[in-house]
């Protein structure tokens, strides 16, 4: 039991920090914009998602 315990304490020490980042960030716009064609297939398009912040980065995603 308390191998499960240390395992368990070192797992929330990794994620507890990137869940208290993330609960304070408040949304306030996302964009999207066309860049290009997707490799491979150039009937589709690349669209890039960017999701604003108030108090954080803004992350940025792309998909075809």
């Amino acid at each position: 039991m308390r191998f499960i315990n240390s395992v368990a304490d070192r797992l929330l020490e990794k994620v507890a920090p990137t869940v208290t980042a993330d609960a304070g960030c408040i949304f306030l716009y996302s964009t999207k914009d066309i860049n290009g064609f997707c490799p491979g297939n150039p009937l589709k398009v690349r669209v890039t998602t960017t999701v604003y912040y108030d108090n954080c980065r803004p992350k940025v995603t792309s998909n075809c």
